[in-house]
């Protein structure tokens, strides 16, 4: 197959495939953890969002003067990491680089270390792609939707593999002032960016000395509170001694706070330098979809409509002096306000959405957006430049054009009533919250939700192990210790035991296969307890030591992205561990308190918890109801 490219052309694709993919898709990309700081200079940046146009004007020329490609399915070796990745996002600003043949990407699989995957991209007819290779490399273009992800039954024990179907995003126009204004802004805000990103590596690395050392004081801590706590400690120590060890205990406290302090501030002070990148990145994005519509209208012949960006200057309005068109032109700008404080909620909702996936994946979970804010966002955009073309018509009305005046002012009515609408919470949640707070807390509380299962999963399968182990050394017994074991009562225990460890593996298992569910408030410190809990308990077990290992760079992560209190974490544990509990007055045998180890046990990790089934109705239908308000305007004929 020839390569339909001049030779300069495919000298660039051949510099940019080798030298410039992954510092471009890291431009285009909000994953803040792999960023370089160095590719943040003006020269770069600049250098960078040339090259991206120059790529993409090439890739539009074939795709639409001279195609070379009529499939529209694609092959590509990756990892399990990107494919939860993926999973948690709705749309891909990145070019995929592909294969013509599955066979091929199947070779590129011995590249994979870690988990690998083979991944097929279904396209939309409307999406470019550029053959770059003879060995049937393809370029997908960026700035594309995900309407599908999902796993293929044809997987093997080596890899699994999916199939993932892209669509386009939808396009945005700029007048030239806006788009001259945008680069310029771009590129004044690059060393910005560049101190930002390294000051988020700088406070990640600094934040791992502060956690390890925040780790250290705690058990030194614990170590001194458990000593204090022994029933000799009294008689065996002096008073110099325990003054000691409360000197010590004070001391202790004071540094970790201290620890903590810095840690809480600099965990704050990431959040808005990430911020502050996320909304530059989004300028980008905004700057390429203006160029890449342009270069399609060039070469597919199609006429833009002109669009103008949210931030533009709203127009002064002046009276006419006419009560009537005044009064209208009063209900358009009310109208226009409150599409632009949506479009602003929308924005913090995506903005908080990409939070969530981003510890979602260094937790290897699997949360996805429960809303598709995305498509809330495209459609109150269409919403934004309906509004306005209305509020801009009502300019040009005259005091003869009364008929035409009165239906705007009932438009506006409805499109008000449905715009209050849209506010209101959906569940009723709490009276004192809007629709936007609901879907934060919601969408928080499925991240919690995917961190629960996560733990939940890996101790499962831990205690699991554990307990068929236990099986397997007490039914090993030799025959003699059997013999004896008649006349000592150990059988008797052994067989209590056996009956116990039967009624653990059932709660546990019925534990493990049910997914845990939305309707519950979920508790950071209580997930953290209960796995401080289990590394306390299987921290020297070999048979575990890899499922411990899991649950502390969880805990370490949970840490990075929460503010914890051990405080409260060790009153949870304290309580789940049944030191609250009432000591018993009549003498315990030592089957029963066999029996009263496995009850705690399963109370304590919540083994023995039920769940209400009844589930919140999510995703929410905010994106339906805007696009209600649209048709309802289009409908309408006042424009």
């Amino acid at each position: 197959m020839d390569i339909k490219l001049t030779k300069e052309e495919h000298k660039l694709m051949i510099h940019y495939k080798n030298e410039k993919f992954y510092s471009i898709n890291q431009l285009l990309s909000n994953d803040i953890e792999k960023e370089n700081p160095a590719e943040y200079t003006k020269e770069n940046v600049q250098e960078n969002l040339e090259l991206i146009q120059k790529i993409y004007e090439i890739m539009v020329r074939i795709f639409y003067h001279e195609p070379e490609l009529e499939k529209k399915s694609f092959y590509k070796a990756t990892s399990m990491a990107e494919i939860d990745k993926l999973k948690n996002i709705s749309e891909v600003n990145l070019f995929f680089m592909a294969k013509l043949e599955c066979s091929k990407a199947e070779e590129d699989l011995v590249t994979i270390l870690n988990r690998p995957a083979l991944l097929q991209i279904e396209l939309a007819d409307d999406i470019p792609t550029i053959l770059i290779e003879e060995d049937g490399t393809v370029l997908i273009s960026p700035f594309t939707k995900i309407d599908l992800i999902e796993e293929l039954e044809d997987g093997n024990e080596d890899r699994k593999n999916y199939k993932i179907v892209l669509s386009k995003q939808q396009s945005m126009d700029l007048k030239e002032p806006n788009k001259t204004e945008l680069l310029e802004s771009i590129l004044k805000n690059t060393n910005s960016v560049f101190e930002k990103i390294k000051a988020c590596l700088e406070i990640d690395e600094e934040n791992s000395v502060n956690y390890e050392n925040i780790r250290k004081l705690e058990q030194l801590l614990a170590k001194h509170n458990f000593a204090m706590e022994q029933e000799n400690y009294e008689a065996d120590t002096t008073e110099e001694e325990r003054q000691s060890d409360l000197d010590n205990i004070a001391r202790i406290n004071s540094e970790l706070t201290s620890l903590k302090d810095i840690v809480a501030k600099s965990f704050n002070d990431k959040l808005q330098n990430m911020q502050f990148i996320t909304e530059w990145k989004n300028d980008v994005g905004i700057y390429l979809k203006n160029e890449f519509a342009q270069m399609i209208a060039k070469y597919d012949g199609t006429i833009l409509v002109e669009k103008n960006v949210e931030e533009k200057e709203e127009k002064t309005y002046q009276p006419t002096g006419n009560e009537k068109i005044d009064e209208v032109k009063a209900d358009c700008l009310e109208n226009v306000a409150v599409v632009n404080t949506l479009l602003k909620n929308i924005k913090e909702l995506i903005s908080k959405q990409q939070n969530h996936a981003r510890i979602a994946e260094a937790l290897d979970s699997n949360y996805k957006a429960l809303n598709n804010a995305f498509e809330m966002k495209n459609y109150a955009e269409e919403l934004d430049s309906l509004v306005r073309a209305i509020s801009d018509k009502v300019d040009h009305i005259t005091d003869e054009k009364a008929e035409e005046l009165e239906k705007i002012s009932k438009v506006n009515l409805q499109v008000s009533i449905l715009l209050n609408y849209l506010n209101n919470a959906k569940s009723a949640v709490s009276k004192k919250i809007n629709r936007f707070d609901e879907m934060n807390i919601i969408e928080e509380n499925e991240l919690k939700k995917e961190i629960a299962e996560t733990i939940k999963n890996i101790r499962c399968e831990a205690e699991l192990k554990k307990l068929n182990d236990d099986v397997d050394i007490i039914e090993d017994k030799s025959n003699i210790k059997k013999f004896f074991g008649k006349f000592t009562g150990r059988d008797k225990l052994d067989k209590t035991m056996l009956d116990q460890i039967k009624v653990r593996q059932t709660a546990i298992r019925k534990n493990f296969r049910n997914k845990m569910p939305l309707a519950y408030n979920y508790s950071i410190h209580e997930l953290i307890a209960e796995i401080e809990m289990f590394i306390k308990e299987n921290k020297d077990d070999e048979l575990v030591l890899e499922d411990v290992s899991l649950l502390r760079k969880i805990k370490d992560t949970l840490k990075k992205n929460f503010v914890i209190l051990d405080s409260k974490v060790i009153s949870i544990m304290d309580q789940k561990t049944g030191k609250n509990l009432p000591v018993a007055s009549k003498k315990v045998s030592k089957k029963e308190l066999i029996e009263i180890d496995t009850y705690r046990f399963l109370n304590r990790y919540g083994y023995d918890k039920s769940y209400d089934k009844k589930e919140p109705d999510y995703p929410d239908t905010m994106a339906s109801e805007i696009k209600r308000i649209i048709d309802y305007i289009k409908s309408s004929d006042v424009l």
